[in-house]
């Protein structure tokens, strides 16, 4: 029988065993295989037999296609254009998704020769060139984005690594942007990472925000002076998204400061400058009243009218808002968040802060209106890790939240019924939910969130945030602090997350 492995970003796998001719992918309701991260479109992928027969090519018996997904479908590293054959130990990537297409029969006679994985814990087969085990052993790394080798990938393989200039270093960057010893990076186990900034001239930043030492993550961006690397975790495919394929790229050495202008030579350009900058506004004026001019005479009423709507981001947020007129605010929810920038002016527009309220008040409502407490939870989490949403609905989220968390007083757990065809394939675990339905009509596969607890409040958080939980940590902080409970250590935590999540926001609420 043929089955897929499941593979989550925090590797908690569950087995799919393909009984069907076709299985649909996505985030959406309705998909046979549910994903819910995301990253991953509303419908992603399908996966179907060859002609509908199980065994018509036994090498080939399944093709992939991409539904025309937004961040899209590779194999094996390499992105999908058209309708995909696969092969035993074929490894699909769909957002943080890692999926493996095995054959049981194979798996069963490569675990008979010995031919089995520690690292995949037997579950993921060696044969076929080894081409998933090969593909998911790889171990934690940094890879350079921007700097002397783009695409240059270095093993985080050592309790202590340190980085810089100096030829000693374990990663050794030839740019005098970066000092000798610029920075370390500790394992902290369990694939947990922390960068240490060691006196740089130039300091160090994660994700844009300058730390003299920080807990990085899978997708992180480190900066040393003009040098950037992505941590990319263990196991995971780099696949370089719009902006890394732009940042992939070769810098050159800064001048060196014997060679840079000095302060008094600097003053004596001064007249120079000015007279170039008063010359270069002449111009720039004159070439505007005539650009004018020539509007005017030809029809500007058009060229108006293909300036509004030649921005994709434009076009965007008014196709999100007639669809949140019409009933449909979750689908333009999603729109906004594929389709905008992180840092796009039109998130401080009216139209996208109604979307993103409306958005929000439905998702409280329908919260206020679920039994299931997972559920709730889940539709409330939503809202508060969601920046875009304004402050108020993110702290009524949060305070449902921690009402929720007291009427409880447990932390839920995800249960996983076990496939009626196959109960000796299918694997249980808190983070995916595997059901089957005889009408071939309910998904089988939903994933969804884990909970983590134990001690303190302040232990509680601390725990969630070095896992890498910080909405989970927030959701217990929130509101002890905006309420005026917190100690000065839960004060300081808080703190701490919001300022690594950039959320001015929330730093600005925080009592001093």
């Amino acid at each position: 029988m043929w089955k897929l492995v499941i593979e989550d970003d925090e590797a908690k796998r569950t087995s799919v065993p393909l009984t069907r001719d076709d299985y649909t992918i996505g985030r959406k309701e309705g998909n046979t295989i549910r994903l819910t991260e995301r990253n991953v479109s509303r419908e992603h992928a399908k996966i179907k037999k060859t002609n509908g027969v199980a065994h018509a090519s036994p090498d080939s018996p399944f093709v992939l296609e991409d539904m025309n997904s937004y961040n899209g479908v590779y194999v094996n590293g390499l992105r999908v254009a058209q309708p995909q054959k696969l092969q035993h130990g074929d490894l699909i990537q769909i957002g943080d998704y890692r999926i493996v297409l095995q054959d049981e029969a194979l798996t069963e006679a490569e675990v008979a020769s010995g031919a089995t994985t520690q690292d995949m814990k037997s579950t993921v087969p060696t044969g076929v060139v080894n081409r998933a085990s090969l593909l998911m052993e790889r171990p934690n790394r940094l890879v350079m984005l921007v700097g002397p080798t783009p695409g240059a990938e270095f093993p985080l393989d050592a309790e202590r690594t340190t980085i810089g200039r100096a030829e000693d270093c374990t990663v050794s960057v030839n740019h005098n942007s970066v000092s000798r010893i610029h920075c370390e990076i500790h394992s902290l186990g369990e694939g947990r990472y922390e960068v240490v900034d060691k006196g740089s001239s130039n300091g160090v930043r994660v994700n844009g925000s300058d730390l003299r030492r920080s807990i990085v993550e899978p997708g992180d961006v480190i900066e040393l002076g003009d040098v950037r690397f992505r941590f990319v975790g263990a196991g995971q495919i780099f696949l370089p998204g719009v902006g890394d394929s732009q940042q992939l790229e070769a810098i050159p050495d800064r001048p060196p400061a014997s060679l840079r202008p000095a302060q008094g030579g600097s003053r004596s350009l001064l007249p120079f400058v000015i007279v170039g900058a008063l010359v270069a506004v002449a111009v720039v004026v004159v070439f505007a009243v005539m650009q004018r001019q020539q509007q005017q005479v030809q029809t500007p009423v058009a060229d108006t009218h293909a300036t509004a709507t030649d921005d994709p981001e434009q076009i965007a947020l008014q196709a999100a808002k007639k669809e949140c007129d019409e009933g449909n605010c979750d689908l333009a929810h999603d729109r906004l968040i594929a389709k905008l920038a992180k840092n796009s002016p039109l998130k401080q527009s009216p139209d996208y802060q109604n979307i993103e309220t409306r958005w929000a008040d439905q998702m409280l409502a329908q919260a206020d209106k679920e039994t299931d407490p997972s559920k709730k939870r889940s539709l409330l989490r939503n809202v508060q890790a969601d920046e875009g949403v304004p402050l108020t609905r993110r702290n009524i989220a949060t305070a449902k939240l921690a009402e929720l968390d007291a009427a409880t007083n447990v932390a839920p757990t995800i249960s996983a019924p076990p496939h009626p065809t196959a109960p000796q394939n299918t694997a249980t675990n808190p983070t995916t939910t595997v059901t089957s339905n005889p009408s071939n009509t309910a998904p089988i596969a939903t994933h969804t969130a884990h909970p983590s607890g134990g001690g303190s409040v302040f232990d509680k958080a601390r725990t969630l945030s070095l896992a890498g939980d910080q909405q989970g940590a927030r959701a217990l902080l929130e509101p002890r602090v905006f309420g005026g409970r917190g100690t000065s250590d839960e004060i300081e935590l808080l703190k701490g997350i919001c300022k690594a999540q950039h959320d001015k926001v929330c730093l600005s609420s925080i009592p001093h």
